[in-house]
């Protein structure tokens, strides 16, 4: 599948919210099922310095998103990341091209000790996906996230750089 990863502009916000929308995505995310276009679009327009942005198109189309948001003062070094994909594009590689290029980004370029995420425990796709790239579960939150009328466990996950200094101590 040929796809295109770039920066997020402002005209991804309504794409990125159809995704979010989504049947199969939208469980996932933190999102609430108010959340309007123009609140996404702000969402975009005021990304800090700090908040790193990347759609995945496929012919034309935004069928992913990823972020990371770097930590401040002291944690500087750990970046938090988050995902989605359009269900329909599910299991066709957008994640992992979504995810190389975030980790690049981390390791090479803002030099990043770890990356940090949560996965809920009902998508267990996801986890092993996170797994593949160096991700191990590191704790978990019993029910912080409520989805779809019941309570989800969060499942904390990190990943060291490789030669890193973390990985040293």
């Amino acid at each position: 599948m040929e796809l295109t990863i770039r920066p997020i502009q402002l005209k991804d916000a309504t794409d990125i919210h159809r995704i979010a929308m989504q049947e199969d995505v939208f469980p996932y995310l933190v999102f609430l099922p108010s959340m309007r276009i123009d609140m996404m679009e702000n969402r975009i327009k005021n990304l800090s310095a700090t908040q790193y942005e990347f759609v995945a198109e496929h012919n034309g189309n935004v069928v992913g998103w990823i972020g990371l948001v770097q930590g401040q003062a002291r944690r500087s070094h750990v970046g938090d990341m988050y995902i989605a994909v359009d269900s329909s594009f599910h299991n066709n590689g957008i994640g992992s091209a979504l995810l190389t290029k975030i980790i690049n980004l981390a390791d090479n370029w803002l030099l990043l000790e770890r990356v940090d995420l949560t996965v809920l425990h009902i998508n267990p796709k996801a986890k092993a996906l996170y797994e593949k790239f160096g991700f191990v579960e590191e704790g978990r939150k019993k029910g912080s996230l409520k989805t779809n009328g019941t309570f989800a466990d969060e499942i904390v996950m990190g990943r060291l750089r490789p030669n890193g200094l973390l990985q040293r101590i």
